[in-house]
């Protein structure tokens, strides 16, 4: 079984203190009718909807982008309500800063029109923000990493140690956004040039 690709939204790192809600990856994957992938947003106005809704019933709606102007437009989102949890989890493995107890708020999934049964797109929305750092933030929802093609982490560093042993690979994609890594993306006002990193 080929197992996953993991992409860091370097852009959108929750641990960096982004916004989680970032949705250049996610309008790119629809854009190229991806399968298989697997999203999660912070967008508090989202994830009440769906639960206001109710599993099985219809998901249209623009979710993302929402926080500010760095991280993308909303994008329109078509599915329907696969399942609605709590989003309390526990990770059993030693992680990032020792965290065992992990809250990211009510989170509904939505299963992306278009999806599969084999190899569904599935879109996590959260009312919380929290940093992907163990792979229960998804199995806690019934999702299961190792069944998808793609795993968008919001992240940089903390969540390797979870995705590295169950990724065939783990892109860094040079996304907008506060916690962007190049440093081209950014507009300077009081910079002496030339400047290592610019110039």
């Amino acid at each position: 079984m080929l197992l996953p690709v993991a992409l860091m939204d370097m852009g959108d790192n929750i641990g960096g203190g982004s916004s989680g809600d970032s949705t250049f990856i996610l309008g790119e994957l629809l854009k190229q009718k991806a399968e298989g992938w697997v999203v999660t947003l912070a967008d508090r106005e989202a994830a009440e909807t769906a639960f206001r809704s109710g599993v099985g019933q219809p998901f249209d709606h623009k979710v993302g982008g929402k926080t500010d102007t760095l991280h993308g437009d909303p994008v329109q989102v078509r599915g329907k309500i696969k399942s609605l949890h709590d989003g309390k989890y526990v990770e059993t493995e030693v992680r990032h800063g020792g965290t065992r107890y992990y809250e990211m708020g009510y989170t509904a999934v939505i299963e992306v029109e278009g999806s599969t049964r084999d190899l569904p797109s599935l879109l996590l929305l959260t009312t919380e923000r929290s940093s992907p750092n163990s792979l229960h933030q998804l199995i806690n929802c019934g999702v299961y990493p190792q069944r998808q093609k793609i795993l968008v982490v919001k992240g940089a560093i903390a969540p390797r140690a979870a995705y590295e042993p169950m990724a065939s690979r783990i892109i860094e994609v040079d996304t907008p956004g506060a916690t962007a890594v190049n440093p081209s993306r950014f507009t300077y006002h009081h910079v002496r040039r030339p400047l290592f990193g610019l110039d």
